[in-house]
């Protein structure tokens, strides 16, 4: 017998260029799957920023009717009406009492239920109002956290302790806030509600109904 045929199989040279290649297409397959799915992760995270990005823009572009509301001044350095339309868009409707008279209030209706009113004189704001945001209390307004307010208090410590207000208003440098009760179902005391006014960020006056 030939010796050459006694060699064991993995002595030959066939078996062993089997095996490397082999082991490359395995190597290159096992590579080309970890890149595309690394190259996929890499794009899912470049879209999920992308998106992030362009959602930040949009809130900064489009910041909420409070913030708008907020960022009106009226008095003596109050905001135009051109200045006021263009950050709130034409108003809905505007009253004037005759047209000799320097006083007007335009009017905007929201689409979800919010009402802005900006009295104007000689064409420069001299008070605001907004109502209407319907706030979804988690809790019911109580006694305990009315009488934990003081007059002196900051604005900061009304909003810290009864969240927003259902509405504001600003007339003559004095802020209005109103809360009102709508947990119905735990509070029956439907007409339940807060008044509070500052001045100077402190609380000047406060006024409460039928709360408990």
């Amino acid at each position: 017998m030939n010796e050459k045929d006694e060699k064991p199989f993995y002595h030959r040279n066939w078996f062993w260029i089997t095996i490397f290649s082999i082991f490359i297409i395995v190597s290159a397959t096992t590579y080309i799957a970890n890149y595309s799915f690394y190259m996929g992760q890499a794009d899912k995270a470049t879209v999920s920023q992308s998106k992030s990005l362009a959602e930040k823009k949009k809130i900064e572009d489009n910041p909420s009717v409070v913030a708008r509301y907020n960022s009106i001044k009226t008095g003596k350095n109050g905001y135009g009406r051109d200045d006021i339309i263009q950050l709130l868009g034409q108003p809905t409707t505007t009253q004037k009492v005759n047209v000799s008279n320097p006083i007007s209030t335009l009017i905007w209706n929201e689409t979800n239920g919010v009402t802005i009113q900006i009295t104007f004189e000689k064409d420069k704001a001299t008070s605001k109002s907004i109502q209407g945001l319907n706030i979804d209390r988690k809790k019911v307004l109580t006694l305990k956290e009315y009488d934990q307010l003081q007059t002196g208090d900051s604005y900061n410590k009304v909003i810290n302790k009864l969240g927003d207000p259902d509405d504001y208003s600003d007339v003559n440098g004095v802020r209005t806030l109103t809360y009102e009760s709508d947990l119905l179902e735990a509070d029956p005391t439907a007409d339940a509600m807060i008044k509070i006014e500052i001045s100077n960020n402190e609380i000047v006056s406060k006024e409460q109904q039928n709360l408990k």
